[in-house]
């Protein structure tokens, strides 16, 4: 794969770009990585940081599932419907999803990499589908709320699919949730071009919340709420950061998930308390790492 324009607009990046560098694009003014050179997608996702943990019964899987029942919570606020009927595109290893359940609604998911869906299958007993999407409904469609927890980045036309899906997929006046990296973070500017969410050649496009909310608008989409508040994402990329500015220079997705390192864990230790902090002051003023956005379908 490349990608030498944007994936919003199709405008072509400068002629003096870059391979893998992000740039702005002058028309929808979204920024983007350009990729020069063949990118192998699926290579991408083998490597430690997509390796399937089993950490079920973990305090991470405790925080997630927090998490997760939040999103529930502030969906059933807005729903409308009496029907409960999920679809989490990008489910992963189903932790989303099987909250979902948890609270008696019908949960599906879609999930590109087979080792997660089969461990969503295995592990919480959920429906999934594996493979790339390729339009038309998903199961009978008709759902009352469709989910893209950290999936936009990686697609390489974001909109064209996301308004098939829904189109195809997510009833009139049903609820749409998107959680992506939050370009304008605070964390972003401690980081610069090091910031863990920038994730670079796998995240394609790199939003903030006023550009993705106005383009969601166009397709007939109302927004509901925002939220920018994540611990296992935003404080954890705040941590991230932090920890760059003492010279670390590892994936510490890698670190926490299998190598456990005496000296990083107590570098952790001691930056942690001040991540928290900073990360819980940079959303009071929707600087946090992620932002989560709700929307309804309109007609």
């Amino acid at each position: 794969m490349r990608q030498l324009v944007c994936p919003l607009c199709k405008t072509p990046a400068p002629d003096s770009s870059a391979d893998q560098e992000l740039v702005k694009c002058a028309s929808c003014h979204l920024t983007w990585t350009y990729l020069q050179d063949e990118v192998n997608q699926e290579e991408l996702y083998q490597d430690e940081v997509y390796t399937v943990v089993d950490n079920r019964r973990s305090i991470f899987e405790k925080i997630i599932f927090k998490e997760a029942r939040k999103v529930i919570r502030t969906v059933k606020k807005f729903s409308t419907s009496n029907s409960k009927k999920c679809l989490d595109f990008g489910c992963g290893k189903g932790q989303f999803l099987s909250q979902v359940q948890e609270q008696d609604w019908e949960g599906v998911g879609v999930e590109t990499s087979i080792p997660r869906a089969t461990f969503a299958r295995e592990k919480y007993g959920l429906k999934v589908h594996e493979g790339f999407y390729k339009g038309g409904k998903i199961d009978a469609g008709d759902y009352d709320l469709i989910s893209l927890f950290h999936v936009l980045e990686h697609l390489p036309s974001p909109l064209l699919l996301l308004e098939e899906l829904c189109h195809e997929n997510l009833k009139v006046k049903g609820i749409l949730v998107i959680e992506v990296p939050n370009l304008k973070s605070w964390q972003h500017k401690i980081a610069g071009e090091s910031w863990m969410h920038l994730d670079i050649p796998k995240h394609l496009s790199h939003w903030d919340e006023a550009l993705l909310v106005g383009e969601l608008q166009k397709l007939g989409f109302k927004k509901l709420n925002s939220q920018y508040y994540s611990v296992h994402l935003g404080v954890l990329g705040m941590l991230r950061s932090l920890m760059g500015k003492t010279g670390y220079k590892g994936n510490i997705i890698v670190d926490l998930k299998n190598k456990k390192k005496l000296s990083v864990l107590l570098r952790i230790a001691l930056i942690l308390p001040l991540a928290f902090f900073l990360e819980s002051l940079a959303v009071a003023f929707k600087k946090g790492g992620v932002f989560r956005i709700y929307l309804q379908k309109h007609e």
